[in-house]
């Protein structure tokens, strides 16, 4: 194994909590299970699971604040729930490629729909951010959602009472800037 596969390894110890506990638990078993040199699950091994907890950590917490910055309202809203929910969902999904902030909050907004979360308008505030972030990486697009609440208030001090609420992003070509327009019906 070469020095791309260890750093691939390290970084699985990084983000993956459960793969770290039984490491650091039972080095060499874990380490030949991901085809670790005796030398290599030595050197790992060596490495203070403290140290590697503490990066760890430090890593999930500055994906928490990236995912708040792309769910603004979602993130207000929920409060430390937020939080909460982004810790159970940072052990399943952890972020590739060169967009992976945004991909990230993508995958964490959609975690969060499979939750049961409260007030029920959140589920609204949710996917309208999450189609702006859908909409932003778009070179063209044409994206149409229907709301049961007024996604323009959810999150401020006003009385939220159902209005259906249509919204649109389109974006002509990949030079253009992304449009937005919102409309509102009553519900009776």
């Amino acid at each position: 194994m070469g020095l791309a596969q260890t750093q691939q390894v390290l970084a699985q110890l990084y983000t993956n909590s459960q793969l770290r506990q039984r490491f650091f638990a039972n080095p060499q078993s874990v380490g030949a299970e991901l085809g670790l040199t005796e030398p290599q699950i030595q050197e790992l091994a060596a490495i203070s699971s403290e140290q590697v907890n503490m990066f760890a950590n430090s890593l999930k917490w500055k994906r928490l604040g990236e995912v708040r910055e792309l769910l603004p309202g979602t993130a207000k809203v929920l409060g430390k729930n937020f939080n909460d929910l982004f810790w159970r969902y940072a052990e399943t999904y952890i972020p590739q490629g060169i967009k992976k902030h945004r991909l990230d909050a993508i995958a964490f907004a959609n975690f969060i729909q499979t939750q049961k979360i409260e007030p029920v308008w959140v589920r609204d505030l949710l996917r309208y951010e999450k189609t702006w972030l859908l909409a932003y990486d778009s070179p063209r697009c044409l994206r149409v959602c229907w709301f049961l609440y007024p996604v323009d208030k959810l999150g401020t001090t006003e009385k939220i009472s159902r209005q259906l609420t249509l919204a649109v992003w389109w974006r002509l070509n990949e030079r253009s800037r992304l449009h937005h327009t919102l409309r509102w019906w009553p519900i009776p």
